[in-house]
């Protein structure tokens, strides 16, 4: 059996009050784009890892799954929680695996005060 690695973002950098993608500048609360899971390719994927890497961040970044092939009506739920909220994180690169045969992931951050999401991406 083969092994396939894919690396797919879920948020690509993000500053605070800078617009970029979903993000407008302004609002605390916003998704990144739907990204195929590791189970999205071939069916057989149930352990991936997602990387967070921030630098003076304050906020919540949740990551989310689901099971539907259909993302844009799916039901998301939680699968991991990063930072407080209230906290500067000032400098972190911090890799977490997770298990599941998902089909899409997502983020959503939440509370975002200050600081730069450098990427979160999924391997």
């Amino acid at each position: 059996m083969s092994t396939y690695y894919t690396t797919v973002v879920l948020l690509p950098t993000t500053t605070y009050g800078t617009a970029s993608g979903n993000y407008d500048g302004s609002s605390q609360d916003f998704f990144g784009n739907a990204v195929p899971a590791a189970n999205y390719y071939g069916g057989q994927g149930y352990v991936q890892t997602i990387t967070y890497s921030v630098t003076d961040f304050i906020g919540t970044i949740t990551t989310q799954a689901t099971l539907s092939d259909q993302p844009e009506q799916a039901a998301w739920f939680d699968i991991d929680v990063y930072g407080d909220g209230s906290t500067v994180v000032p400098n972190d690169y911090h890799p977490v695996s997770i298990l599941g045969n998902f089909a899409w992931l997502r983020v959503e951050v939440t509370r975002f005060e200050s600081g730069t999401v450098n990427v979160i991406a999924s391997y």
